[in-house]
């Protein structure tokens, strides 16, 4: 076999800031020089990073500069690299990895180093107390790869009606989840705190985790001053968690050039299919909110190019921002409820704690250590941007596949052709039926009007409940029920019919 042409991850690197003096701990530069450092160490040579042909940069939350990718580059005495920074979404730690693993299939022989850190928490520590942080900054908007969508996935009648954040787009598609199960308030939120409590136990291990908490799904679920209700149905400990100070960095190249710096074949994991492809961009335009076509292909394509079934993987690492992106990734891949496999590795974004974009490169990481630690596995790694949009899975084993990888042609293809995007109603009126909604909650606790997503006959459309209907909306499954829609401006209203 050529072994030029097969993928290969050789090393990785992570770190957790636990410094809270604003002015002693690591800026983001400083952060992946330190996981680069591992990673190249972890391949076994400490300079191998300084090899570098390719240095690529997860878009950061954290950085003010305009050539972050090129500034890594510098730093790691790889100036001769192609440095590229990556544009936004938790899927594209595993989009780079695609992007590299097709070099290699292609012959490449790349070396290429991938790396992301977020030091949001100590952006928000030198905010509260007034401390200006020198970090390395310059003017201007770094150039990303692929180009910066501008709109970031919001259609502007979701920003208008009060869904700008993960944290209300999420908990909409969660009550679409809920009415396909089948399921009250009260039966989903005991289901939503035993699968989060795989993920929390699982962090509760892992001392890189920003929460190594142990709680309990009653815990997960239960409202209280610690855990308060930020959009219906998910409190607090349901949430991603982004202001953390985290590092990852992984290293890709083909099994031949890892063969020649002394790594045997169990010390590196074998890149052995993906595939990464968009869902329906607007959420409110999709036909079903709690499924993903998107999700469902690439991980027919990843499992296909591994020349593996879905039993035949032994771990997951599923994307985990919220139980909704959980609870569509395993619908979408066929992964039963009750599936007895590990779904994470890392301890997911709530309490494992969510570096922006750079999540999956901490799975990615350990991914590696699992795979050398079990001679049979087989891993496959999901990765979600946006708001279940931006998809990309990856299928990673401890033994060499018997032949190259394929990379998955027509795979956007299909996934359009799966699902085409619902008009909306700009201007509605009369009854619809609710498709999915949430109640956000203000500090204090209390609920502020609810959002719906409704179908007429001439439309999506969306509303602002107001009281009466806000406080149903809690109450009971509202999925299908009718309402009444008043058009207006800036936002529509909903009401009971």
């Amino acid at each position: 076999m050529d072994l030029t042409r097969l993928p290969v991850v050789v090393g990785a690197g992570q770190h957790t800031n636990r410094v809270e003096d604003p002015l002693e701990a690591p800026d983001p530069f400083e952060l992946m020089e330190l996981v680069v450092g591992a990673a190249a160490a972890d391949a076994g040579d400490p300079g191998l990073a300084a090899a570098a042909t390719h240095v690529w940069v997860v878009n950061s939350l954290s950085l003010r500069h305009a050539d972050p990718a090129g500034e890594l580059a510098r730093r790691l005495g790889a100036g001769q690299a192609e440095a590229r920074y990556c544009g936004v979404g938790g899927a594209m730690p595993q989009w780079l990895v695609d992007r590299a693993a097709e070099m290699v299939v292609a012959g490449g022989r790349p070396l290429v180093v991938i790396a992301g850190a977020e030091a949001l928490a100590t952006r928000q520590r030198a905010k509260r107390a007034g401390t200006a942080l020198d970090w390395p900054a310059t003017e201007g908007r770094p150039e990303t790869w692929p180009p910066q969508e501008a709109d970031y996935g919001i259609h502007p009648l979701e920003l208008q009606h009060g869904l700008p954040q993960p944290t209300h787009m999420y908990a909409l598609i969660e009550t679409a989840i809920a009415h396909a199960l089948g399921h009250d308030p009260g039966r989903h939120r005991a289901h939503m705190a035993a699968l989060m409590d795989r993920f929390n136990a699982v962090a509760a291990g892992n001392p890189l985790s920003w929460f190594p908490t142990r709680r309990e799904a009653a815990d997960l679920s239960r409202v209280s001053a610690d855990n308060r209700m930020i959009c219906f149905p998910y409190p607090k400990y349901l949430n991603a968690v982004m202001n953390v100070d985290m590092a990852a960095a992984v290293i890709v190249t083909d099994a031949q050039t890892a063969r020649d710096a002394g790594l045997d074949p169990g010390d590196v994991a074998h890149v052995a299919g993906w595939g990464d492809a968009k869902d329906v961009w607007y959420v409110s335009q999709r036909p079903e909110l709690h499924t993903s076509p998107a999700i469902a292909e690439c991980g027919r394509a990843a499992l296909g190019g591994a020349g593996l079934a879905l039993d035949d993987v032994t771990a997951f690492d599923i994307y985990s921002c919220f139980p909704s992106a959980v609870e569509v990734a395993t619908a979408a891949l066929g992964v039963p409820a009750d599936d007895p496999r590990p779904l994470t590795l890392t301890g997911g974004l709530p309490y494992h704690g969510g570096p922006g974009n750079n999540y999956v490169t901490h799975a990615l990481a350990n991914m590696l250590a699992h795979v050398r630690e079990h001679p049979d596995a087989r891993v496959l790694v999901h990765g979600n941007g946006y708001f279940l949009t931006k998809q990309a899975v990856g299928v990673y084993t401890s033994q060499p596949p018997s032949a190259p990888p394929a990379p998955a042609a027509g795979l956007q293809d299909r996934v359009d052709a799966a699902a085409r995007p619902v008009d909306l109603d700009p201007e509605p009126g009369g009854t619809a039926r609710v498709v999915a909604y949430t109640v956000p909650h203000g500090r204090d606790g209390s609920p502020e009007p609810g959002i719906v997503l409704a179908q007429s006959g001439r439309g999506r459309c969306l509303a602002l409940a107001d009281e009466a209907l806000t406080a149903a909306l809690e109450g009971s499954d509202m999925v299908g029920g009718a309402v009444t829609v008043t058009a207006g401006a800036p936002t529509n209203a909903a009401t009971l019919a």
